[in-house]
């Protein structure tokens, strides 16, 4: 598994695997890969084109450390990541993708538990949800392009769909 400082070097596109995240600003593509009971976390600063995008696995906060594995962990690295670039905490906004049951055990909630995690963990940090694609029986995944703040996704074998584009605004 790649950290995230190699992860940040990267230019063009950036595959974003379990327990991982990558931010960057104005130029870049990121993609998550596939996404099970996972959940991806797309945060933008469209003042700023500002971005990233993480790939959580856990719900709640690691009681070992930082692992990035945990959804708490993640969303505060990320956070603070693009808050070092130059984002602003009050101009981020979020995009959910994943949390699925695709094994479709009727007692597997680790996907709903995650979301919910994600839920509380992002209304606790006061960051607002504009778009999501979450639960059901398939696997999703998501892109962000950071130039045109455009979210897109997949669920199962579908096509790229447009979930939220962030209004990019325009510096003079």
């Amino acid at each position: 598994m790649q950290n995230n400082e190699q992860i940040n070097k990267f230019q063009t596109e950036d595959f974003i695997t379990t327990g991982c995240f990558v931010t960057g600003s104005k130029e870049g593509f990121f993609t998550s890969s596939p996404l099970g009971s996972c959940v991806a976390i797309v945060a933008y600063d469209k003042s700023k084109q500002i971005g990233g995008l993480a790939h959580a696995m856990l719900p709640g906060k690691s009681v070992k450390g930082n692992d990035n594995k945990y959804a708490e962990n993640i969303i505060a690295n990320l956070i603070d990541e693009l808050t070092d670039l130059g984002a602003l905490k009050t101009n981020i906004e979020i995009c959910l993708v994943g949390g699925a049951n695709v094994l479709k055990r009727k007692i597997d909630n680790i996907g709903n538990n995650l979301i919910e995690s994600i839920y509380e963990i992002l209304k606790k940090k006061k960051l607002p949800i504009k778009a999501k694609s979450l639960g059901g029986f398939e696997r999703r995944s998501v892109s962000l392009d950071l130039s045109s703040g455009i979210v897109t996704y997949t669920v199962g074998d579908s096509i790229n769909k447009v979930l939220f584009q962030f209004t990019v605004e325009k510096q003079l």
